[in-house]
């Protein structure tokens, strides 16, 4: 049955009104932006310091494909009938070609690409990887979650160390005891039981959790020495910033390359400690942002295009998923 007018009209005006929302922030943002500052920022920043960022973007890419490889070693040796788990460089592409689709498409329309990637380069069926992407996307939300609970409050330096510690308890509680206590209640709960079976059983380990939280905090470190380049922040509102733009990336309402609300994230995340830290005014800081921003999807962008070489699909392996 064909989709009526109205309903395919759906994606479009959603796309055009998150394409509004993100330009029109960016315009505000950027209505009193001098360039001149930015550009000497750039001319001032070593060569040293974005060898370092395009080492720690790196690493943070490799921690994502380990993650991936983790997710995905388990499943497949579960049943021999499955195949071969895709090794490090297969994870790695994959990650690489979904972040690219991730950065460029609108309202996280990129998302899709995930379960169609692992669909037809491993032969991995829908239900299985839409489920893994849930339960990373859910590893994801925890750890920026408690980094801006920790990090964005206003806190003193003494409240700060204490809710942290609070926090790293919390954390340890769950990792040291929650999978028994889970076991407990799902052995007289079936409903508990049937979603430990069909989402935890091959991927609730401890060492997926750590590189969860050591590609966030290699990536979050490496966004604050860029911005703090970029634009004169201290090393706090810096931090700050990053993990504002990271948090809104992750909103539903998204415009093209998350252009606008990136940026907005970013100033708004600069100004939770009574305005931005050091001599930075909020047009300094948007000019920043956006340079950042530019910069991460121009390295997204590129090491999707360097791994494509890795990415194809052997035909020998087409041949036999066909078989």
């Amino acid at each position: 049955m064909p989709p009526t007018p109205d309903a395919a009209r759906r994606p479009w005006t959603r796309l055009l009104l998150a394409s509004a929302l993100g330009l029109g922030l960016l315009a505000w943002l950027l209505r009193q932006v001098d360039l001149t500052p930015l550009r000497a920022a750039f001319a001032a920043t070593p060569a040293w310091l974005w060898a370092v960022a395009l080492a720690g973007l790196g690493l943070s890419y490799a921690l994502r494909a380990e993650r991936l490889r983790r997710e995905w070693g388990s499943w497949f040796a579960a049943d021999a009938g499955r195949g071969t788990a895709p090794g490090f460089m297969a994870c790695l592409a994959l990650f690489l070609t979904h972040n690219a689709a991730i950065v460029v498409l609108p309202l996280r329309a990129g998302e899709a690409g995930y379960p169609l990637l692992m669909q037809r380069r491993f032969g991995v069926p829908l239900g299985d990887s839409l489920r893994s992407l849930l339960w990373l996307r859910l590893q994801d939300a925890a750890v920026l979650a408690t980094l801006a609970a920790l990090w964005l409050p206003p806190f003193t330096h003494q409240a700060r160390l204490g809710w942290a510690a609070l926090l790293a308890l919390g954390w340890a509680l769950v990792l040291l005891f929650g999978a028994r206590a889970l076991a407990a209640v799902s052995a007289r709960v079936p409903a508990v039981q049937r979603f430990e079976s069909a989402w935890l059983t091959h991927r609730n380990d401890r060492l997926g959790w750590a590189l969860c939280a050591a590609n966030w905090l290699v990536k979050l470190a490496v966004f604050a020495l860029v911005l703090q380049a970029l634009a004169p922040l201290d090393l706090a509102a810096a931090l700050r910033g990053a993990l504002g733009g990271e948090l809104a990336s992750v909103l539903p309402l998204q415009g093209p390359a998350g252009l606008g609300t990136y940026e907005a994230g970013v100033w708004a995340a600069t100004r939770m400690d009574g305005g931005a830290a050091g001599d930075a005014s909020g047009a300094q800081v948007a000019a920043g942002a956006l340079a950042l921003h530019a910069f991460s999807l121009a390295v997204a962008l590129a090491a999707a295009a360097m791994i494509m070489p890795w990415a194809k699909v052997p035909k020998a392996t087409l041949e036999n998923k066909t078989q």
